[in-house]
């Protein structure tokens, strides 16, 4: 696929970064894991926001003031699926909740 271009590069990222992502693209189909990447040091230090939900309908704030322990809410999601996972407004891999100590995790079930 020469030429194509697979994925825009942000233009709001610092020069540097834009051509170290171009220059990485290539490579990203062999890859394993993301720490095999050769500019995971500088990946790995950026701050971003990650969010994985779900859609409860009809739920507000005043429902979750008065959640009490032990407490179950309904969603219209199957049970048996994965939840997205988006780091902005990106999706980049599928997740499930999971209690593991008393707390709410997301756990990566595949890459997007």
């Amino acid at each position: 696929m020469a030429e194509t271009e697979l994925a825009k590069v942000d233009q709001t990222l610092p020069q540097p970064l834009q051509a170290a992502i171009v220059a990485a693209a290539p490579t990203l189909a062999r890859m394993t894991q993301i720490e095999q990447h050769a500019s995971w040091p500088m990946l790995s230090q950026l701050r971003m926001a990650m969010t994985a939900a779900i859609v409860v309908k009809g739920f507000k704030v005043k429902d979750l003031l008065r959640l009490e322990p032990g407490q179950v809410i309904e969603s219209v999601w199957p049970e048996t699926e994965d939840v997205p996972l988006c780091v902005g407004q990106v999706q980049v891999a599928w997740s499930e909740f999971e209690v593991v100590d008393q707390r709410l995790v997301v756990r990566l079930t595949r890459l997007a």
